[in-house]
């Protein structure tokens, strides 16, 4: 009965399988028998991959530069999950972005996959009249996967909890408070955590039919930063937390790698409408936790993770 359901699974290959938004939708998948899990990695040989392939997953190796190393991926796959990356430390980084994202569309299309869920952003060029590489180099993609008739879901992130974990986005000042460095001044931000659309994006995969051509963009919530503060102040006290006072173009003058592009993202959430959806979010996964109940849930680790600082 086992090697019935293993042989009848469908294939879901899965890019950027040992990152950030792969990494959930493989573990949701691999707990779920409808599905067999193929991962795309430069590096079999790599920890995560390893830990993926000792749970079940597929592993092969394959880049965004090997078309040829694409298709074989892809071969005899129902789906794919495709999060394309920029490397913001390379001046080309928009267009390659595009041109990988545009060469796993033309692999999924060769390999005849049913299903791909691709991680898009909204096009802030054509929306908002000014740019944000970040975004509208995936939205660009997007718009060519519909272009050349590839049977799409397309599924948004907004930032997530997790980044709270890296403790890159908070400040240690002399007064022993936390500055969150978001500048985005006063505005609402929507966030999710990453876990747990893994399993919004099984239940996509599982019911192919009734959101192939759809876009949801995924929310836990959209709260200020000031919001954010308080919730973290209180799961975390007697450490006190509170929001950057710097501007959008105060931040994007920094001198750090990326700060203008990251500037201009702000700029978005600040003035824009982006395209995410709570209640969309929560029909897909109904235990898509708020950033309150993500605090709570990881407290331990966020109170030793501000303790080293």
């Amino acid at each position: 009965m086992t090697q019935s359901l293993k042989t009848m699974a469908k294939v879901i290959t899965i890019f950027g399988a040992t990152g950030a938004q792969g990494g959930p939708v493989a573990s949701a998948l691999l707990a779920d028998p409808e599905f067999k899990v193929r991962i795309v990695t430069r590096s079999a040989s790599s920890a995560k991959a390893m830990a993926l392939q000792e749970r079940g997953a597929e592993v092969v190796e394959g880049s965004f530069d090997d078309p040829f190393s694409l298709v074989r991926a892809l071969q005899g796959a129902h789906g794919t999950f495709v999060m394309t990356q920029y490397f913001i430390e390379r001046p080309d980084f928009y267009q390659l972005e595009i041109q990988q994202g545009k060469a796993v569309a033309d692999a999924a299309q060769a390999a005849g996959v049913e299903h791909v869920v691709f991680s898009s952003l909204d096009a802030v060029q054509k929306t908002m009249g000014f740019p944000c590489l970040l975004y509208d180099s995936k939205a660009h993609v997007e718009e060519y996967m519909k272009t050349i008739g590839l049977p799409v879901t397309v599924v948004k992130y907004p930032l997530y909890y997790e980044s709270y974990l890296s403790l890159r986005l908070v400040k240690k000042l002399e007064d022993n408070t936390y500055e969150i460095g978001f500048a985005i001044e006063g505005a609402s931000m929507h966030a999710v955590s990453v876990a747990d659309m893994g399993f919004a994006v099984r239940e996509i995969f599982k019911n192919r039919a009734e959101w192939l051509g759809r876009t949801v963009g995924f929310s836990g919530g959209k709260l200020t930063i000031q919001q954010h503060a308080d919730i973290l102040s209180k799961h975390l006290a007697p450490n006190v937390f509170k929001p950057t006072k710097m501007t959008v173009e105060e931040f994007s003058q920094l001198s750090c790698p990326g700060a203008k592009h990251y500037g201009d993202m702000f700029n978005y959430w600040r003035l824009g409408n982006p395209d995410h959806d709570g209640e969309l979010t929560r029909q897909l996964y109904p235990r898509t936790r708020s950033l309150d109940q993500w605090v709570e849930d990881h407290k331990g680790v966020l109170l030793n993770a501000i303790n080293s600082m």
